[in-house]
């Protein structure tokens, strides 16, 4: 299995509404913003992946819609009055998918997972699994920030084979990551790879080495 296009994306709500704007124009504007997260790093990701073919869409996230779970509270939740629609819609995190398969993407499967700090490499073990199904697997690591933080959208794209990319095989050992840094760390070798990388959560590591085919 071989990662592509590790992609960052670190946001103060000022520049994530100007980069969904730009990018989506209105067409998200009734989604919430773990939606529009979810939707700016994935397509970024696929984009720099320049790969084609059939899609999962494989995300995690330890919060969820934390803006929409609030503005729904203050919208009347408090005073027991019922959610309205499009409150509602902002709050679900597992459309991620549909959407993208509104985008010509041809997305075959597609789940949101939450996931604790140290349970990262069960992403990486649904991702080798889905891959007998999908031609590619985006994974992703979204969080809507909470007040003064950095709205976050991590991805990558996991396909079978590849001409050149990074090579994942599960790993004994390893140094400690979380599912909030995994990506990043991978994104931050593949700048200077050197000796191969080791990463480990709570029960499994796994092994990140360059590769590029003769």
């Amino acid at each position: 299995m071989f990662l592509l296009a590790p992609t960052l994306m670190n946001l103060s709500q000022e520049i994530f509404v100007k980069e969904v704007r730009a990018r989506f124009g209105s067409e998200l504007r009734r989604l919430g913003a773990f939606t529009q997260l979810c939707l700016l790093g994935a397509q970024a990701c696929l984009e720099a992946s320049g790969t084609a073919g059939s899609l999962g869409v494989l995300l995690a996230t330890e919060n969820g819609g934390l803006t929409a779970a609030r503005a729904a509270l203050d919208d009347g939740l408090r005073r027991g009055e019922p959610m309205m629609p499009f409150t509602f819609i902002a709050t679900q995190t597992n459309l991620a998918g549909a959407l993208l398969a509104r985008r010509e993407h041809d997305v075959a499967r597609a789940a949101c997972l939450y996931l604790g700090a140290q349970d990262w490499p069960w992403l990486l073990r649904i991702a080798r699994s889905w891959l007998a199904q999908c031609e590619r697997v985006a994974v992703g690591w979204v969080e809507d920030a909470a007040r003064g933080e950095s709205h976050r959208s991590h991805w990558c794209l996991l396909v079978r084979e590849a001409a050149a990319g990074i090579r994942c095989q599960p790993a004994e050992a390893g140094a400690a990551a979380t599912t909030n840094d995994w990506i990043a760390r991978v994104a931050a070798w593949r700048s200077a790879p050197g000796a191969p990388l080791e990463l480990r959560g709570a029960h499994q590591g796994w092994r990140f080495t360059s590769h590029r085919r003769a």
